[in-house]
């Protein structure tokens, strides 16, 4: 059995297209930092001063290792450690738990369970991303799945939460996600700067403010990468702000006897989702949102996962086993250029 870690940088940052004039002196600063279980890298530029970039790109940090220690299912202080825990019992959690889980819960109904924040008995089962990923036995798989199920979780106000039936809550389908959506929430309600932000949390890309001080002629420039070789791009999607996020079966996963085993279960089987695709990526002002959907739609595939994209206007791209790509319609809000055609990709416009 060969284990595998893909690179942590699904999404890559590359330079900014457009006007190569600014109306302003920025000056940047990155802060690089472990958190949720991944390398991750803030971008920010002030138009103010060096030490104004310095200080919000902690706060950042701090601010990103806050919801890490609280939507963490491994750190004992957490909240979703105790609730998991609390054997059935109401247990009180934070603001940002509570809030995430309601997001979660809401992405769960609307995708009718092909995302489901209940996953953690199967995910341990499995262990893939970690030394003891093995393919355990169907009776062990069907005992699981008698856990999962975001029903069992009950939101019961004033920050109660009730796990049902076994239920074990695993948020780390959005918690990168939720992380994005406050990062863009700090920088937009801080009016003591005119900020630029590009946060790479693993496969998470959140942007705020554009590359420039240039008002909409600059845009940030995120690669969408290649599956057979994520260290390369087979497009690139151009914006100013929201967020760009991708989900892949290259991120975690194990091989046994030629079989791929990778980390995106489907709910309705508790194995990998074996869906014909290689890659999801979802672009849209709502990073958690993104987060979960591409989640969701490997889970569907692609006939259905276009439709339910169409249906709810979605902007995503999808990559098959068969080196295919496919945009939804949605998709042209932004601009898409696709460089996979020397690389064997073809785009299915």
């Amino acid at each position: 059995m060969k284990r595998y870690l893909a690179a942590a940088m699904l999404l890559l940052a590359l330079s900014g297209c457009g006007s190569s004039g600014s109306s302003a002196q920025l000056y940047t600063t990155t802060e690089d930092f472990f958190a949720m279980d991944t390398y991750m890298s803030v971008d920010v530029s002030s138009e103010k001063s060096e030490s104004a970039a310095e200080d919000m790109a902690v706060k950042i940090e701090q601010r990103v290792n806050q919801l890490d220690a609280a939507l963490s299912r491994t750190q004992q202080a957490g909240d979703l450690y105790k609730l998991n825990h609390a054997n059935g019992q109401p247990t009180e959690v934070s603001d940002d738990t509570y809030t995430a889980l309601e997001k979660a819960l809401e992405y769960a109904e609307m995708t009718n369970g092909a995302f489901d924040p209940t996953m953690a008995p199967l995910t341990d089962l499995w262990g893939i991303g970690t030394d003891n990923a093995r393919v355990p036995a169907q009776s062990e798989i069907d005992e699981a799945l008698t856990h999962v199920g975001y029903q069992n979780v009950k939101l019961l106000g004033n920050n109660q939460v009730q796990l049902l039936n076994g239920a074990q809550v695993d948020l780390g389908g959005i918690g990168k996600g939720y992380a994005g959506d406050i990062v863009h929430e700090m920088a937009e309600s801080d009016t003591s700067d005119q900020w630029h932000v590009l946060a790479r949390l693993s496969g998470n890309i959140e942007m705020y403010g554009g590359k420039t001080a240039d008002s909409g002629t600059d845009n940030w420039n995120i690669g969408i990468a290649d599956p057979d070789d994520n260290t390369d791009s087979i497009a690139v999607v151009s914006l100013r702000d929201g967020s760009v996020v991708t989900s892949g079966d290259y991120e975690r996963f194990f091989e046994k006897d030629g079989k791929r085993y990778h980390h995106i279960f489907d709910p309705a089987t508790g194995y990998p989702a074996d869906s014909g695709l290689r890659g999801v990526t979802v672009i849209d002002p709502c990073s958690t949102k993104a987060d979960a959907l591409t989640t969701a739609l490997f889970v569907m595939g692609l006939d259905k996962g276009m439709k339910f994209c169409e249906e709810n206007e979605i902007a995503a791209v999808f990559i098959t086993s068969d080196k295919q790509v496919y945009t939804t319609s949605k998709t042209g809000d932004c601009t898409f250029e696709f460089l996979g055609e020397k690389k064997g990709y073809t785009y299915a416009e």
